[in-house]
């Protein structure tokens, strides 16, 4: 338990560093009610692992913008807020709908909902999502080829790009690397970024799954404008400055209602 509690601190620290820059242990120490001397050893401890730079009384983040953290550990995190966001999205979903489902560890709950649901045809780059969906037999679905970037499971390239100019469908649902008012939608890694823009193109609504996490933040490379995104769906976290900014680009913002843990305990019992 204690060391669940310490991960958690320490995902909170990187969390904060990747969406301000830099923390200060007095600060985060009075938002976790933590004493200053457990906050510097979990910032020592993280310092120590490569994964932020210590400063005078506190810490800045030493990643980069290509910096792709991986999946495995993606999937792992503010699972509740994604979990929120997927419900939210397959509220968007009517029966007899076509749609892109795009990779990464957000689209991965809404591939969860999918399973259950009928009469839909289901096109995505991610063979995760295709192994899940694959059991569903009242649903067509369209795996996109490619090359597989390996950790992510996403298929990449040309063979991706030149399937998806083949479709025109009703929806897709797109994980983001970064959501920025400036620099727009961007991602980690230029070959899933490209993929990305070719899904925008061949689709009537594009519709952006990001946790508040990932808001005001910038990756590698563009992938387009915010003002050319439909709708975004985002958690109860999302900074209102930030939503403001983007309802006035003309960016419909939903905020996705989170259950607390003792309600979806009870409700689950």
């Amino acid at each position: 338990m204690k060391q669940m509690l310490a991960n958690n601190r320490k995902r909170l620290i990187l969390e904060t560093l990747k969406k301000k820059g830099g923390i200060k242990i007095t600060e985060l120490a009075e938002k976790l009610n933590k004493s200053r001397m457990t906050i510097t050893r979990d910032m020592d401890e993280l310092a120590n692992n490569g994964l932020l730079l210590r400063v005078h009384g506190g810490a800045v983040s030493n990643i980069s913008r290509s910096y792709e953290p991986p999946y495995f550990s993606r999937k792992g995190l503010r699972n509740e807020a994604k979990q929120a966001i997927a419900s939210a999205a397959n509220d968007l979903i009517t029966e007899g709908n076509t749609l892109i489902l795009d990779v990464g560890s957000t689209t991965r709950e809404l591939a969860h909902h999918l399973k259950s649901r009928k009469n839909l045809t289901v096109i995505t780059p991610s063979l995760e999502h295709a192994m899940d969906l694959a059991g569903n037999s009242a649903m067509k679905l369209i795996v996109t080829g490619g090359i597989v970037r390996l950790g992510e499971m996403s298929l990449v390239g040309p063979i991706s790009e030149n399937s998806l100019k083949e479709f025109n469908v009703d929806k897709a649902f797109i994980g983001a690397g970064g959501v920025d008012l400036k620099a727009g939608l961007t991602e980690y890694n230029m070959e899933d970024a490209q993929v990305k823009k070719y899904i925008i193109e061949n689709t009537r609504q594009s519709i952006v799954l990001a946790d508040s996490t990932k808001l005001g933040s910038v990756t590698l490379s563009n992938v387009i404008p915010m003002e050319k995104i439909d709708i975004l769906i985002t958690d109860s976290e999302a900074e209102p400055v930030f939503i403001e900014g983007l309802e006035e680009m003309g960016v419909q913002v939903i905020i996705a209602k989170q259950f607390k843990k003792e309600v979806r305990e009870y409700l689950e019992g």
